[in-house]
């Protein structure tokens, strides 16, 4: 087992602290523990892109101690920089003998679609075998708000955090028809990027785990671990990312149980990930400020939780 002297986390505002002194974050608190230098590179609103660079920039600067560094990595959100223009989301019917129903806006423009009605009325279109197709139709299918009907991605059920435009409706122009075959797209695209900066790690030698921060991506298949006080709360917890619900009209957008691009995160071995818990769960419905001090921030109790956690599968999986 290596020796490590560094304690290296990255992330969003759950691991950078927020309204948080700099001494009470989870990672402090870790390197403490074992007596490591904290090294946050985290940075508040950042999603796995932002991660994935500032990561590699730091191996790549820092050669000479990688060996001495453990690396914890938190995914952020489902939406957080997420790249609509070259991601598999918008519909089309070219390519579907190959079973391939989504693809990047940018290939849209130029497939268009064989047969319009087949997924949304009311647009012109021109055939594929037509090879002035983009000359005439170019904006129409640059348009992704039209073409794909997705200007932003709805919210869970229940997630508190109203900054997307909109949330679900009856009404079609706000309601995407295929909202559920793009989720599983923009898991198919996460979980490619997750295992495969695993594996880019993992090939350098690079001691690391990964851990869900505010949905479940490692944690999909919603095995949580009972970490709560009471049992009321971890059923509250199963529930929330469930597809449970006692309101009537409650839609659940997100199933990520059931998501077909699981086997991506399964790929990851067990020793590299956290896959029992999202931290984000672990303090947010404690409501005094000291465990959650705003609804998507951890307070001074609610980041001993998250450490507490954290430290218990790093050394259930034998890194310490």
């Amino acid at each position: 087992m290596k020796k490590y002297k560094y304690l290296v986390i990255n992330g969003c505002s759950q691991t950078r602290g927020q309204n948080c002194h700099v001494d009470k974050i989870w990672g402090k608190l870790l390197a403490d523990k074992y007596g490591l230098e904290l090294i946050n590179l985290a940075t508040p609103s950042a999603g796995w892109n932002s991660l994935e660079d500032t990561t590699t920039n730091f191996i790549h600067n820092n050669k000479n101690i990688i060996d001495e560094c453990f690396f914890i990595l938190q995914k952020s959100m489902l939406e957080r920089e997420f790249l609509y223009d070259y991601t598999s989301i918008c519909r089309t019917d070219v390519w579907e003998e190959y079973n391939i129903n989504y693809v990047p806006k940018r290939t849209l423009t130029w497939l268009g679609y064989d047969n319009l009605n087949h997924l949304f009325e009311k647009l012109p279109f021109k055939r594929k075998d037509d090879l002035e197709q983009r000359n005439d139709n170019y904006n129409i299918f640059e348009d992704f708000e039209t073409a794909a009907k997705l200007k932003y991605l709805p919210e869970h059920k229940h997630y508190p955090n109203s900054r997307n435009g909109w949330k679900l409706r009856e009404d079609d122009s706000v309601y995407p028809p295929y909202i559920h075959d793009q989720f599983n797209q923009l898991m198919l695209h996460w979980g490619r990027r997750m295992l495969s900066f695993h594996l880019f790690l993992k090939s350098l030698n690079i001691d690391h785990i990964m851990v869900d921060g505010y949905s479940p991506f490692l944690s999909y298949k919603l095995n949580f671990k009972n970490y709560y006080d009471t049992n009321e709360e971890f059923d509250y917890v199963n529930k929330f990312w469930g597809t449970e619900t006692d309101d009537p009209d409650d839609e659940m957008v997100y199933d990520f149980k059931n998501t077909s691009a699981g086997y991506l995160f399964d790929s990851i071995e067990s020793k590299y990930k956290i896959d029992d818990v999202v931290l984000w769960s672990l303090y947010q419905f404690k409501h005094e400020k000291i465990w959650n001090d705003d609804g998507g921030h951890a307070g001074p109790k609610g980041m001993e939780i998250l450490c507490d956690v954290i430290e218990k599968n790093i050394k259930e999986k034998g890194w310490f």
